[in-house]
């Protein structure tokens, strides 16, 4: 069983769960929606991935356990831009700065040009390697871009190939 653990408004932990199901046709993984409510209930499960999309601002008072979960996780993806001071080598960082894991070399309505800027390990320890990937916005997704890194992120990880269209 894979736990991915996602800190993200409900909206955003929808989205990307339903797009993974979508695109991962495996019953084994589960996703957990971390919040202020659930973070004391979680702190003993071992998260394969953990997701941190929003701000770590508001678990102040719950530095210890959100600490001791995601250096228990396998992979750490965070969103730099909303928590710069976690730029570290041994999470996968995404976010629209520069210095990001995977970040963004183009940005229009109908696409967005991925880059990956460093080589990566995905579960079956394969590497993963430096790319650009141009994804076509589905019309009526409605994900945004961070969600859209997430997705790629993901399914680079379960060795999925993207459809370029999400």
């Amino acid at each position: 069983m894979s736990f991915i653990g996602i800190v993200a408004k409900k909206k955003v932990f929808e989205a990307i769960k339903n797009q993974i199901i979508e695109q991962i046709d495996d019953e084994s993984i589960s996703f957990v929606h971390i919040n202020l409510r659930s973070i004391e209930n979680i702190k003993n499960i071992k998260f394969e991935i953990i997701i941190i999309e929003d701000s770590l601002e508001k678990f102040k008072e719950y530095k210890q356990i959100v600490k001791k979960i995601c250096t228990d996780a396998q992979y750490l993806i965070i969103n730099t831009d909303k928590n710069p001071e976690y730029s570290t080598n041994n999470i996968i960082s995404y976010g629209l700065n520069q210095k990001a894991t995977v970040t963004i070399s183009s940005i229009r309505e109908s696409d967005i040009l991925i880059y990956l800027q460093k080589t990566l390990k995905n579960k079956e320890k394969q590497p993963i390697e430096i790319e650009e990937q141009k994804i076509k916005r589905k019309e009526k997704s409605g994900l945004s871009t961070y969600e859209i890194l997430i997705i790629y992120i993901l399914l680079k990880i379960f060795g999925k190939n993207i459809t370029y269209e999400i």
